[in-house]
């Protein structure tokens, strides 16, 4: 028993499996697999559902960096804590929206809440690791992580496939509730994680515009760090833009509606084990092949997607982007950490994630555009830039 248990839990009960526990419940989203539907039944059309993550990851650029600063400054655990309370503000008020500006404000406050959560979620598990002399671990906690949150996938799906299976407005709201309910547990588990030793003996950081100054160089002068974060840039994988399109792809080619939920569900159960065992992918292939696999592997699912028009290979190749997308967070979080101090990790971290929250939300506008024309075309456009993406900047 203590030898299963050691393997579902590798991390003990130290912050790796707290937060693993808190980001399952964040993450239990019952309403996904027809959000879209539902926002088309408040009189959405696709810009405006695409504007609405445009302006979440607007709002998380707006805020990346000083939400970074905070949890250099003041501890990342409290970093996490206003995250999900922030995440869980923006599902309720998601719950009462009733038009295009409601929607957006509940957008604003889950910006606000992922700028906290960005960062800090990576500094605050390195330097739990650094306390245990783990650092070399990095991959294989963010896959822990990762996989919790595709386990939460996999079962809100299913389940919400089935509360929403008349896809009636009724149905929609219980989802929704369900999820708002589902977060908050999520935010109470975050209050039992511990802010690092590490961190609590630190002094001398040089002051919030240091850390931003240091931050900022570090960008600039380390070629390594550099090649890494544009490769991680021009590789984002466009997941949330994927499941604002899937729905309605299915819809037009005669999918039946009960594997809006169940795609998802086997989509996350392949994720669940790319994000677990990403690092021994790493460990086979070795770093350069591992990077150009993980971020071009994606780029061409989408393009076979774009392609087929029959339900059953529609859905198959729709359940193989997710895994694939999966394997690239947990080997790139530990590239990426390897090259920053701890003094301002969530900074730095905090800056690459602002960049790609802009550029996100600039190419979300673009997709839902192409959307309104064609869907195989949006879809064949993000697979050629995440493909292009990882053959230009590849590590060499």
């Amino acid at each position: 028993m203590r030898t299963l248990l050691a393997r579902l839990f590798p991390f003990g009960r130290g912050n790796v499996t707290r937060l693993a526990v808190a980001y399952f419940f964040s993450t239990l989203y019952f309403y996904i697999p027809v959000s879209t539907l539902y926002l088309q039944g408040k009189h959405l059309n696709y810009v405006q559902i695409n504007s609405l993550w445009g302006i979440i990851v607007g709002t998380t650029f707006l805020a990346e960096v000083p939400a970074g600063v905070v949890a250099d400054r003041l501890g990342r655990k409290l970093s996490v804590n206003v995250a999900l309370a922030l995440q869980w503000l923006g599902e309720v008020v998601y719950l009462f929206a009733t038009n295009y500006g409601s929607f957006a404000l509940a957008a604003a406050i889950g910006g606000l809440g992922f700028a906290f959560s960005s960062g800090c979620l990576e500094a605050l598990v390195y330097d739990s690791l650094a306390v245990e002399e783990r650092e070399g671990e990095m991959s294989k906690a963010m896959g822990f992580i990762g996989a919790g949150q595709r386990l939460a996938n996999l079962l809100a799906f299913a389940i919400g496939g089935l509360l929403v299976v008349n896809l009636t407005q009724e149905r929609f709201v219980l989802a929704i509730a369900v999820t708002a309910g589902a977060v908050a547990v999520g935010f109470m588990a975050s209050l039992t994680v511990k802010e690092p030793q590490a961190r609590l003996d630190q002094e001398g950081d040089g002051g919030s515009l240091r850390l931003l100054v240091d931050g900022v160089k570090m960008l600039r002068d380390n070629k390594a760090f550099r090649r890494l974060a544009l490769l991680s840039l021009a590789t984002v994988p466009f997941r949330d833009y994927l499941l604002n399109l899937y729905q309605p792809a299915f819809v037009a080619a005669g999918v039946p509606s009960v594997w809006l939920g169940l795609a998802l569900a086997l989509a996350s159960g392949l994720s669940v084990a790319g994000a677990r065992y990403a690092y021994w992918l790493e460990a086979r292939l070795g770093p350069k092949a591992s990077l150009l696999l993980v971020t071009a592997l994606p780029g061409l699912l989408y393009l076979i997607m774009a392609a087929v028009s029959h339900p059953a290979a529609l859905v198959l190749v729709f359940c193989l982007l997710p895994g694939a997308m999966d394997l690239k967070a947990p080997i790139f979080s530990g590239h990426l950490n390897r090259h920053i101090e701890s003094r301002n990790r969530a900074t730095v971290l905090s800056l690459i994630s602002m960049f790609s929250g802009l550029y996100v939300a600039l190419m979300g506008l673009l997709i839902g555009t192409l959307g309104d024309t064609s869907l195989p075309a949006a879809l064949a456009f993000m697979g050629a830039v995440v493909l292009v993406g990882s053959i230009v900047f590849r590590v060499s």
